[in-house]
């Protein structure tokens, strides 16, 4: 079974949480998980995490290639507050 996405869709809708994405409120499925997963990572740098939490965050969640950057600030203001 691979590791990275999740076996049950009911499962994942289960698993949103709401963060603000260029002030407006949007949900990512398993954001919690992946943030969990990458502290214990212990990456070096602020671009290494980034990069590990766009990439796993993306395994259940569409975000288009224009809105990358946007979700990327995002996701690593909650990272931060969480770390």
């Amino acid at each position: 079974m691979n590791k990275d996405v999740t076996c049950c869709q009911a499962d994942v809708f289960r698993r949103i949480r709401m963060i603000p994405v260029n002030g407006i409120p949007t949900g990512i499925t398993m954001l919690d998980e992946v943030i969990t997963e990458v502290k214990e990572m212990n990456l070096s740098s602020d671009q290494q995490e980034r990069e590990v939490l766009l990439k796993r965050v993306k395994v259940n969640n569409y975000i288009p290639k224009p809105a990358e950057e946007a979700y990327s600030k995002a996701i690593m203001i909650v990272y931060h507050k969480e770390k």
